[in-house]
C-alpha cells in the first residue's frame, strides 16, 4: 500500500509516539485524523503540519472509554474523508500506582488500553473496506516480561496481543491487522526521570541508548505499507528482550 492521498486514523496522536506516527505519516503524503485527550495546543499544531505538507488533517478532541465521543468522532471522519485506509492504536495510559492488588489501575488501564482499542478499531472498521490496522503494544506484553509494579499495563498489552492475532484472522485478507511492541522508548509517558535511572535503562538496552518515538513511527509506516505482513507483533526494543 502506498500512502500517499490515503487517510489515516492515528489515536493519542498529540504526543509520544502517536504525534511522531503522525509526522511519519505525512511525510508519507497521508492525510490525517487524530484524536487527543487533553491537548489544546494540537489544532494549531495540525494546521501548520497541513500547510507545512499540503495534507488535509483533522484533530477531534476524543475520550476513547466514551462509546458517545467515539461515535461522535467516526461521525465527523465519514462526513469530513468519507472512509479510512489506516488506522493506528496508539493512545494508551500508564498508573503509577499498577501493583498486584490495585482493581482501580487494572480497571483504568483495561478501559484505555484494551476497550478503547476495541471502540475504535469496531468504529473505524464501519468505514473500511480495505486496509491496515495496527496496534502499539510493548514488549511488556510479551510472555516473561513486565514487572509487578506494571503488572496491569503487561497484562493489557498481552490481551492486545491476542485481540492483534485473532482479529487479524478474521479480517483478512482486506483488512491486515498487526502491531508494533516497543521496548524503552523515551516518551512523555515515563515523565520527569532521575538522570541515574534514564542513563540505567539506556544501558540495558543492547543498542545502549533510548529508542526515539521516530524509530517506532517508522516502524509503523512499515507495517501500514507492506502488503505481506498478517497477524505480527513486530517488536522494537533495541535487544532489550535478549537480556532474559
Amino acid at each position: 500500500m502506498k500512502l500517499r492521498d490515503k487517510t489515516v486514523l492515528v489515536t493519542g496522536g498529540s504526543k509520544g509516539i502517536g504525534k511522531a506516527t503522525v509526522e511519519a505519516m505525512v511525510r508519507e503524503g497521508a492525510n490525517i485524523v487524530l484524536t487527543y485527550a487533553t491537548d489544546q495546543d494540537v489544532e494549531n499544531y495540525a494546521q501548520d503540519l497541513s500547510v507545512q505538507f499540503g495534507v488535509r488533517i483533522r484533530a477531534i478532541q476524543t475520550d476513547i472509554t466514551n462509546q458517545a465521543e467515539v461515535d461522535a468522532m467516526f461521525s465527523k471522519v465519514k462526513n469530513e474523508f468519507s472512509g479510512l485506509d489506516v488506522v493506528v492504536n496508539s493512545a494508551g495510559i500508564f498508573d503509577d500506582h499498577d501493583s498486584p492488588e490495585n482493581l482501580e489501575a487494572f480497571r483504568g488501564i483495561f478501559e484505555t488500553n484494551f476497550l478503547g482499542q476495541v471502540r475504535i478499531t469496531n468504529g473505524a472498521r464501519k468505514l473500511m473496506t480495505k486496509g491496515k490496522i495496527v496496534f502499539v503494544s510493548s514488549l511488556s506484553g510479551g510472555y516473561g516480561q513486565g514487572s509487578p509494579d506494571s503488572i496491569a499495563y503487561a497484562a493489557m498489552k498481552a490481551a492486545l496481543d491476542s485481540y492483534t492475532r485473532n482479529l487479524a484472522r478474521a479480517l483478512a485478507p482486506n483488512i491486515l491487522v498487526n502491531a508494533i511492541a516497543p521496548g524503552a522508548t523515551l516518551t512523555p509517558m515515563w515523565g520527569e526521570m532521575d538522570p541515574s535511572y534514564k542513563a540505567k535503562v539506556a544501558s540495558g538496552l543492547l543498542i545502549g541508548r533510548w529508542i526515539q518515538s521516530s524509530e517506532i513511527a517508522e516502524g509503523i509506516v512499515f507495517l501500514a505499507k507492506n502488503d505481506a505482513i498478517c497477524g505480527e507483533v513486530l517488536v522494537l526494543d533495541g535487544g532489550d528482550g535478549l537480556k532474559q
